[in-house]
């Protein structure tokens, strides 16, 4: 028997079943016409109707059942025995409208329009080339020009090179394409047996990857060196040449290599940082603390002190709370924008936190020296496990009301995360380290340079000369922990080790940006724009990665013997001294 799967055929030129006769065949109205999701068709061949008998039953499907002995009988038709429960009738009523666009239009006329877009755009990604002549887009799928009577597909499934010949993850571009307002597909598309076989991958292949992590959803995008799935884009019958042509602009400024030109040094090559600089081995002078800010409960405000100790885990109390939500994910400014609102203090005389929230009259006081119910828990946090102590229903309530949502607060009384000691690329630590880490998401502690906040504003200064408002950042958008100021932009990136007075830390490498730092606060409403992670884009990419501040550990956290380490205190005004040594 056969079964056709038409859902996104149906979009663009349904299957003629006269000529390719099935059994079943199934559509989807959302791929149609882009409206109502999670609706679509099953078309059923009467012959193959009584095929179709199911183990269950319930609402609407049944002519009459008893409840207490084994007796049931389902109504006759078809459609009457497969729909359970209450149909969406205004999903379905809502049909009628896109049905008049497509007549009016005609299937022919989109297969038509769709092709020709797809054919355009396809012929023009088939001749981006690098710098070195290298292609830039793999192109998935049999070649129409190839095939006799194979029509061009309104989608294109395709993968991007760089000119070294490595990958770019689908994960990157997916990113880049959602800062510009580029609506695609990506990852396996719900059809395994296709990506195994056009990305070369074997059973064994599937399986390390599984084991090694990889999942569906995640970010694990290139694993060994082979993509673990590719990009999909697709047009309908609202598609225009302007977004094929938008498109592939896209395309040819994030991933064709290209010189660069360099009026100040920091400007480098397309899609690789420069982590070298010519005075590597000098110790960079001049350059001072300028803040110190300890965020308490992550996701939430921090504040800013004069002077504050180190402990084990970096800044003592950072990031040593968080919020976990009813389904045990851990809410964060992405999911929850509310919890930019909520401002924090630790006093250390006092030994307690306050938490303040516009829509709480009431501020909320925690001791720093017990907490007020000990319910100990494990819990994961981005790969992390933690050992929890929770608070009462006060507490929780207090957060709950201050986010519009149910919460539990918990503190972190201990991380169990993997060592190691081997080093990475440029000889720094890798990232699992030996630290401990409280609720951050790698290193530490993050430090950012004014230099280079100052260089990131004259580029979106520049790039907002059309008329358009200006769009400028500062230091605090990032959420740093230390900001440093006297150094030249990017130096930072070629740090290895630095120490602050008395204290000795390491680099752990560039900090990975995100739409988090999109995200900003005026006049009590967040506020989510495409800077300054756009610009960024543009020149701080390094292998999918979109780098600005530098992560550090402190490195009295490393011997496991934390109790006994003297404690030290940052102030602002320290001599910052680094070494690329």
């Amino acid at each position: 028997m056969v079964l056709i799967d038409a859902a996104k055929g149906c979009a663009t030129e349904p299957p003629n079943l006269d000529v390719y006769p099935a059994d079943f065949v199934v559509c989807s109205f959302y791929k149609i016409f882009g409206y109502p999701t999670g609706l679509g068709a099953l078309i059923i061949k009467n012959e193959a109707a009584s095929l179709l008998n199911k183990t269950y039953f319930s609402g609407g499907t049944v002519a009459a059942s008893i409840a207490d002995i084994d007796f049931v009988q389902k109504r006759k038709n078809i459609e009457q025995v497969l729909e359970d429960g209450t149909i969406s009738f205004l999903s379905i009523a809502s049909l009628r409208h896109g049905f008049k666009i497509i007549e009016m239009l005609t299937t022919s006329a989109i297969a038509r329009h769709t092709s020709s877009l797809a054919t355009y755009v396809r012929k023009k990604m088939l001749d981006m080339k690098h710098r070195n002549k290298k292609n830039v887009c793999i192109i998935y799928g049999l070649e129409p020009s190839k095939v006799a009577d194979l029509k061009t597909s309104p989608t294109i499934t395709f993968n991007l090179k760089r000119e070294d010949g490595t990958w770019f993850g689908y994960r990157e571009v997916e990113k880049l394409a959602s800062l510009s307002g580029i609506h695609l597909r990506t990852g396996c598309f719900c059809n395994p047996g296709a990506c195994a076989k056009y990305l070369g991958l074997s059973h064994s292949d599937l399986v390390s990857n599984f084991e090694a992590g990889h999942v569906c959803w995640d970010d694990n995008d290139v694993i060994k060196g082979k993509p673990t799935g590719a990009v999909r884009i697709s047009f309908g019958y609202i598609s225009t040449y302007q977004d094929a042509e938008e498109f592939l602009k896209f395309l040819q400024s994030c991933f064709v290599s290209k010189p660069i030109a360099s009026s100040n040094g920091h400007a480098l090559s397309m899609n690789t940082l420069n982590l070298v600089d010519n005075q590597s081995q000098q110790v960079v002078p001049d350059v001072r603390l300028k803040s110190i800010i300890i965020y308490p409960v992550k996701s939430c405000q921090g504040f800013s002190v004069q002077s504050w100790p180190l402990a084990a885990g970096g800044l003592k109390y950072d990031r040593e709370w968080l919020l976990q939500g009813s389904g045990g994910e851990i809410l964060t400014q992405k999911k929850v924008p509310e919890l930019a609102s909520i401002r924090t203090l630790i006093n250390l005389e006092l030994g307690k936190l306050f938490v303040e929230s516009p829509k709480r009259k009431d501020k909320l006081q925690i001791s720093l020296l017990e907490n007020l119910i000990h319910l100990t828990a494990e819990v994961d946090v981005y790969g992390q496990r933690y050992e929890v102590e929770s608070y009462d229903e006060k507490v929780n309530t207090w957060f709950s009301e201050a986010i519009g949502r149910h919460c539990t607060f918990m503190r972190c009384s201990s991380s169990k995360n993997s060592f190691c000691t081997s080093t990475g690329k440029n000889g720094r630590l890798c990232r699992d380290t030996r630290s401990k880490l409280n609720f951050v998401n790698e290193g530490q502690l993050l430090l950012i340079s004014e230099e280079s906040v100052s260089d990131l504003n004259s580029r979106l200064s520049s790039s907002n000369g059309n008329g358009k408002q200006h769009v400028l950042v500062d230091a605090m958008r990032f959420r740093p922990n230390i900001v440093i100021s006297g150094s030249t932009p990017y130096r930072e990136d070629n740090w290895k080790r630095l120490h602050i007075g008395d204290a000795y830390f390491t680099s752990m490498g560039g900090c990975n940006r995100c739409q988090m730092i999109n995200l900003h606060q005026n006049a009590g409403q967040v506020i989510k724009s495409k800077e300054p992670l756009a610009t960024l884009a543009s020149y701080r990419r390094e292998k999918g990665k979109i780098l600005f501040g530098v992560l550090l550990n402190y490195e009295d956290g490393l011997n496991g013997q934390e109790e006994t380490v003297a404690e030290r205190w940052l102030q602002v005004g320290q001599e910052v001294h680094a070494s690329t040594e």
